[in-house]
């Protein structure tokens, strides 16, 4: 990113451009497949209706690592608990990382992120949410039985298939459902949503080394025979996910109010959303966005600065959860930024000034 560019970040997140979006209308595989056959221990990688790469799990770590998550490199968790999973980069190197399943979720059969979480669905159709290295389990809800999952950025949902049903369903990360189509065919896996493009991508089971590319509106867009595929029982799948969209919540010394928070991810060209717990007191809120970068300190009221003074912060200010529109420029992808709420609640001497936690943010797809 250039110095004028730098300059200019605050002011385009700010007042950027009118938000915009679009339904994919052409067919073609855009980005990279990457795929799990955990049955040959093998890593699969498809494009443009070809296999073009592939490699056996790391030496050491299990068979089974359908749980997976394809940033800039490929990390996986090992399917059944206290199985290890490996980190790879993008031409299947090992890079040495190890992640082990942990206690919780019983065989998990795909993986997936939001940037900032990893997730996995196991054998009894739970929805789990991890962390970066695949610990700390929390189960979200239920989604029927074995199957895949990918995550969808546009309205911070999960998109699930089912091996033993033609349904694809997407959830809210609550497990409310938002909608479904039908494949018209069981055994929907490795399913995966492609950011470029935003269409879905699954392995059709039923005539194993097929393929099939969907609209999110369930429109089949391709259907694709592999050559060479046809011997690998692919269950769990991703497409590359860099630069993506992410908040991450930070509270310095943790005397800040826990009350601001991200509703929608910084996506590029949509409208940020940001939210506070507010009461009946509550006179307005603002969002501080700190040009500098975070820090910690100093203090401020009965709280503390998040964000760097080096620079003059930008702020929004309102009387509620405030939208942010974040352009489209394509550099702005992978640039982070610290965000802190502030909230003003009326008191019996007068305003009380209310400093929040911090969201450090990295705008992407």
């Amino acid at each position: 990113m250039t110095d004028t560019q730098k300059r200019i970040l605050p002011s385009l997140v700010v007042l950027g451009a009118a938000l915009f979006g679009s339904q994919p209308t052409a067919v073609a595989q855009v980005s990279e497949y990457y795929l799990v056959a955990g049955d040959q221990s093998t890593f699969l990688v498809l494009q443009g209706g070809a296999l073009i790469r592939s490699w056996t799990v790391a030496t050491g770590t299990a068979r089974y690592q359908y749980p997976l998550v394809v940033t800039d490199t490929v990390r996986t968790m090992g399917a059944n608990a206290g199985e290890i999973g490996a980190e790879y980069d993008l031409l299947g190197n090992d890079l040495g990382a190890r992640f082990t399943h942990p206690t919780g979720p019983s065989r998990c059969w795909d993986g997936t992120t939001d940037g900032g979480s990893y997730y996995a669905i196991d054998s009894v159709g739970g929805v789990y949410r991890f962390d970066r290295n695949w610990g700390n389990p929390v189960r979200l809800f239920g989604a029927g039985s074995i199957g895949s999952l990918t995550y969808d950025p546009s309205n911070d949902s999960l998109w699930v298939s089912q091996f033993s049903t033609n349904t694809i369903t997407n959830y809210t990360m609550t497990g409310v459902v938002l909608g479904s189509f039908s494949t018209g065919h069981t055994q929907n896996m490795a399913l995966a949503l492609d950011r470029a493009d935003g269409t879905l991508w699954l392995h059709d089971r039923t005539a194993q080394g097929t393929y099939e590319q969907w609209s999110t509106t369930g429109v089949l867009l391709a259907r694709i025979v592999v050559p060479g595929a046809s011997t690998y029982n692919a269950l769990g799948g991703e497409i590359p996910t860099p630069n993506v969209a992410a908040c991450r919540f930070r509270n310095g010394n943790g005397v800040n109010l826990p009350d601001f928070s991200c509703r929608t991810k910084p996506i590029l060209g949509t409208g940020w959303v940001t939210s506070y717990n507010t009461n009946a007191n509550t006179l307005g809120t603002v969002l501080i966005f700190g040009v500098a970068g975070p820090a910690t300190g100093p203090a401020l009221f009965q709280g503390e600065w998040l964000i760097s003074l080096a620079a003059p912060p930008v702020t929004l200010a309102g009387t509620g959860d405030l939208t942010l529109p974040i352009p489209s420029y394509q550099w702005l992808a992978g640039i982070t930024a610290a965000t802190q709420g502030f909230r003003v609640d009326s008191g019996p001497g007068g305003p009380l000034y209310l400093p929040l936690n911090a969201q450090d943010i990295a705008f992407g797809y």
